[in-house]
């Protein structure tokens, strides 16, 4: 069955989006993540060190793709089991190791399985992820005191600290780079929502893709929760990107956390789809 899938890999993000943006962008919420990275890293024109951009292929049409920028996981999209486990050794030629997969279960598992099956050592089933897409807002009510504000250098030292907290909280690795929450003031996608001066509460718009934009990093500290300060937020922040012409949000969300589900849910988000972290262990050298 598999001897007519191909895998295809692209030296450049460019060359990569060249062959798989049409396919991407049919799902494109869904795909949000790997098309938002290839995009930013093709407009740089920089990437990682060993980056790999995949197409997977069947009769000459694109049916999935892959993309790692390391250190980080191997992003995966749905495409048949079988097509997934030949991927795979592509990507065994590629790397010594990596630490996950994000993609499908099915996709996400099978990746793993045929690693481990190559290089020893097991693999377990991390955070669920819901893939959520918002084409108009509901505000919540009632909207809570305060209002959204554009984050400003004074936010910097905050932000930092806050983006610790949010890994803390999810686990969650969050880009705590100084360039990186530099980039976002000065680019204005970090929004806070603020009450008499005192900040409280994050999110950041970014992974821009053309028609959409994830909505990400999403946190308030311990002491300022169940006011609505969050919900908020993301609300004006989905609207404030929704009137700028894009056609929809997306964001992902812990699947094992109900309450936050429940809230975007509130907000119009719907989810379209479920992703999953596959942890890879590797080879017991004990």
């Amino acid at each position: 069955m598999s001897a007519s899938f191909r895998i295809v890999s692209y030296e450049t993000p460019s060359d990569f989006l060249d062959r798989c943006r049409p396919w991407l962008k049919r799902e494109e919420a869904r795909y949000n993540l790997v098309l938002s990275l290839a995009e930013a890293r093709a407009a740089a024109a920089e990437w990682e060190d060993g980056a790999c951009f995949i197409a997977v292929e069947e009769d000459g049409d694109v049916i999935g793709c892959a993309m790692r920028t390391p250190p980080h996981k191997l992003l995966v999209t749905d495409m048949p089991v079988p097509a997934a486990r030949l991927l795979t050794e592509s990507v065994l030629d590629r790397y010594d190791e990596i630490p996950a997969v994000l993609g499908p279960p099915s996709i996400g598992q099978a990746v793993a399985e045929a690693w481990v099956l190559r290089r020893g050592g097991g693999w377990r089933v991390g955070m669920g992820q819901g893939v959520y897409r918002l084409d108009r807002v509901t505000d919540p009510k009632p909207m809570p005191k305060g209002s959204m504000r554009v984050a400003v250098q004074q936010d910097f030292e905050l932000a930092i600290a806050w983006g610790e907290g949010f890994a803390r909280d999810t686990g969650i690795a969050f880009p705590t780079g100084e360039d990186t929450v530099r980039r976002w003031i000065d680019t204005g996608r970090l929004h806070v929502w603020e009450v008499a001066g005192e900040v409280v509460s994050i999110a950041v718009a970014q992974g821009f893709t053309g028609d959409g934009v994830r909505i990400g990093y999403v946190y308030t500290p311990p002491e300022a929760r169940r006011r609505g300060y969050a919900s908020a937020l993301v609300a004006r922040l989905s609207r404030k990107e929704l009137e700028a012409g894009r056609d929809f949000c997306m964001l992902y969300t812990d699947l094992g956390n109900p309450t936050s589900n429940a809230i975007y849910q509130r907000l119009g988000y719907r989810l379209i789809d479920e992703v999953v972290d596959i942890l890879i262990d590797g080879e017991d050298r004990a």
